[in-house]
């Protein structure tokens, strides 16, 4: 089996699981769009019903951070958008509505009638970019033959979708997507799906994720080697942290 070398380390393994926003892609260029568009229907939504927010709301609605001109620019890590699921995302947001007076029915058909809106946009536009490194790590993972997987909060179409627009789709033997199974991350659920998909021990796979979710998910399921990527600030049980792909190497087991 192939060796993965990241920082000194090397650990055999016999596959990779990728979470995918944040960690395959850039996370503000695909979903920041996304955000940027609810937050400015809901805080439409939410004026025109007479209700005054405070200074700051639209921020602490999605854990976004925007610039003067009204762009998101950075997002929580450890909030919703990074971590949560989308019927988790829904549910959020269509609390808002429903605080502001709308009864919960019209408050969480409203906010799929906004994701709805703003996902048609992102089809237009196509803003999914990898990470930098990503494509020479996947041609090394290619090379060796060893086999990948995504573990996505995202919904499984989506994420297929997403990886198409970057032409990589193809280099994930499965995509797993909390619509397919009962508990997303930090269940390890969806790992445990993903290593029985690819007839592989947990303990013989490599995970590699951007949050506390991701890692937590991984401690959980056995996973051989926990990575963290992109975090200013080293994410709880994670083996190693890194802050792009340039930091990992994978080479064929001589021995």
């Amino acid at each position: 089996m192939p060796i993965l070398t990241v920082h000194g380390k090397n650990q055999e393994v016999d596959a990779i699981l990728f979470d995918k926003d944040g960690t395959l892609l850039e996370f503000m260029s695909l979903w920041g769009h996304w955000a940027e568009c609810m937050t400015a229907q809901i805080m439409e939504t939410i004026h025109n019903l007479g209700v005054v927010t405070i200074k700051g709301f639209a921020s602490k609605m999605l854990g976004l951070e925007f610039d003067a001109e009204g762009k998101a620019i950075s997002y929580d890590v450890q909030g919703p958008l990074s971590m949560g699921s989308v019927s988790e995302i829904e549910g959020a947001l269509a609390w808002h509505l429903y605080n502001a007076g709308l009864p919960w029915n019209e408050s969480i058909q409203l906010i799929r009638q906004y994701s709805d809106s703003a996902i048609e946009r992102m089809n237009t536009e196509k803003p999914a970019l990898p990470l930098p490194g990503l494509k020479e790590f996947l041609r090394q993972c290619a090379a060796l033959q060893l086999p990948l997987a995504v573990v996505t909060a995202d919904y499984a179409a989506e994420a297929c979708k997403h990886l198409t627009w970057m032409g990589m789709e193809t280099h994930f033997l499965h995509i797993i997507g909390s619509d397919m199974v009962t508990e997303g991350k930090p269940s390890p659920e969806m790992v445990h799906l993903a290593c029985a998909r690819l007839n592989v021990l947990p303990g013989r796979v490599a995970m590699v994720g951007d949050t506390a979710g991701d890692m937590q998910a991984a401690k959980a399921a056995g996973v051989g080697l926990i990575i963290g990527i992109g975090s200013s600030k080293p994410l709880r049980h994670a083996d190693v942290m890194i802050s792009s792909y340039d930091e990992m190497t994978l080479t064929a087991n001589t021995i």
